[in-house]
């Protein structure tokens, strides 16, 4: 199997105090205003724009659904493109400090990488939105499969986007060795699945990697023109071996986001074991794309670690 990403490292000093340690996690109408804003000529509106088929934002944020029948029963609604890493902020006072986001760029996206840059930097000027948190973008790098980085943008300098590294699902594979029969796995960020609309409180390994595969398999299948040829029925039905024999696992609640969604889900660490190789080209792709409720904007977040011990 095989599918293309980049990821970008975005680098911010805060120019004013920010209280709440979770403000980046409530980015999201405010990123698609900036995106909105940053690219658009027509409002946002679409349907009558003769510019679509080429807008970034149309691309970004369409979700258009597929002609094929077939491909939208298997992927149904595309996700969004992007995924946003975001770290919980520093401790007051933090004005003057320096935060990394990181931004992970799905197949056809990459070829937006200029759009991307200059929303995010619209997205923390004081103009947009409603929040207070202001931030000064000062460096953009792009990372490779063995997280080295370029610089792709400095202050008052022009883009070096010839610079953008891409990742695939091969290098990872090849680069980044997982054990064939125990992982250990850390989740960063709340990770929030549903279960007959409920959210999962009780972690499976099952529970946690169909979704993952539901939606490697549809972001491979929009973006990048690659329905990846796994068998998903076998992988979903063997999902049901994997045991948890170290669980530390636990249900944690942040505050609401303006939208009235939760931003709690399940964090910690715990080791899997069973046979766990089919596995690993989705386990190492969802370490960059995340799972569950509120992926695109950095919930989800995990790690896999090659040895468990």
């Amino acid at each position: 199997m095989d599918f293309v990403f980049a990821k970008l490292i975005f680098t911010l000093r805060l120019e004013n105090d920010v209280a709440d340690p979770y403000a980046l996690f409530r980015i999201r109408s405010d990123f698609m205003k900036a995106f909105r804003e940053a690219v658009c000529r027509r409002d946002g509106s679409c349907e009558n724009c003769a510019e679509r088929c080429n807008c970034a934002y149309h691309a970004t944020f369409s979700q258009t659904l597929s002609e094929d029948g077939t491909a939208v029963r298997r992927h149904q609604k595309p996700s969004l493109p992007f995924v946003f890493d975001l770290p919980l902020l520093p401790g007051l006072p933090n004005a003057g400090q320096k935060i990394e986001i990181g931004l992970v760029l799905a197949g056809s996206a990459i070829n937006y990488v200029r759009e991307y840059m200059a929303a995010v930097d619209l997205l923390f000027k004081p103009a947009v939105g409603s929040r207070k948190t202001v931030a000064t973008m000062e460096l953009v790098e792009s990372v490779t499969c063995t997280d080295f980085r370029n610089l792709i943008l400095e202050t008052g300098r022009t883009p070096a986007l010839d610079a953008v590294s891409t990742i695939s699902a091969r290098d990872l594979v090849e680069m980044k060795t997982l054990d064939h029969r125990r992982i250990r796995m850390t989740i960063t960020s709340p990770m929030r699945l549903l279960q007959d609309g409920k959210p999962v409180r009780e972690f499976s390994f099952s529970l946690f990697v169909r979704p993952l595969l539901r939606r490697i398999s549809s972001l491979a299948f929009y973006y990048y023109g690659n329905g990846l040829e796994v068998d998903y029925k076998w992988l979903s039905a063997a999902s049901d071996s994997i045991v948890l024999v170290e669980n530390d696992f636990r249900w944690i609640e942040w505050d609401k986001d303006r939208h009235g969604d939760r931003l709690g889900g399940i964090i910690g660490s715990g080791v899997w074991e069973g046979y766990l190789t089919d596995f690993h080209p989705f386990l190492l792709l969802g370490e960059y794309f995340h799972v569950g409720k509120g992926s695109p904007f950095g919930l989800g977040r995990y790690r896999m670690d090659g040895e468990a011990g």
